[in-house]
């Protein structure tokens, strides 16, 4: 299971944390290092059952990621993007081991290499890149859309209520819910597209 993000740690929008890295922030790279280093140990250390070597793999891929950020897309997932390196990484690593050790390889060596093939593995790093086009799209929503939305969704105040408290008509409180689903189908559907 992921790990949650250290609290002191500023929210910052992902696309434009990806849109920094790619023009070489070393600032917006640090902060999104700090966000995601225990995370990223914890999903390596899983698999290689090592947290010394699981560290170097996060490492090395950090350090990749710096070397190449000018290739960042910012219109693609930034975690889905280092997950996915740190999982190719251990790949080539267990493979590789698999290879001199020959035929007296050990169990969890294969077992490793089975979790980390696992189409499984796959979707949990695809429901990554989904939450992050999500949280993309929310940051693009309309203020009023937003809050409406997050008042009728999280809270769960009925159209009228939210009405009564923002002091708008009923149709308006419509209005503003309707869009922002409209821009939830649009976002997502092109991002789906685009994946």
């Amino acid at each position: 299971m992921m790990q949650q993000p250290d609290s002191r740690i500023p929210l910052v929008s992902a696309a434009s944390l990806a849109a920094d890295i790619c023009h070489g922030d070393r600032k917006a790279f640090e902060l999104f290092y700090r966000m995601e280093y225990d995370n990223l140990v914890h999903f390596a250390s899983h698999y290689l059952h090592d947290r010394r070597r699981a560290e170097d793999v996060v490492q090395e891929t950090f350090c990749t990621l710096w070397e190449r950020h000018a290739l960042v897309d910012p219109a693609k997932g930034l975690r889905s993007l280092v997950y996915t390196m740190a999982r190719n990484r251990m790949l080539n690593e267990l493979k590789s081991k698999q290879l001199f050790a020959g035929g007296n390889r050990p169990q969890p060596l294969d077992e490793a290499l089975a979790q980390l093939e696992d189409p499984s593995l796959d979707s949990l790093i695809d429901a990554m890149q989904l939450q992050d086009l999500i949280a993309r799209t929310w940051e693009t929503l309309p203020e009023k859309a937003r809050a409406y939305f997050l008042q009728s969704r999280e809270e769960g105040l009925k159209n009228r209520e939210i009405a009564a408290r923002n002091g708008v008509s009923v149709k308006t409180v419509e209005y503003h819910i309707r869009t922002a689903l409209q821009h939830f189908r649009k976002k997502l559907h092109l991002g789906m597209i685009k994946e």
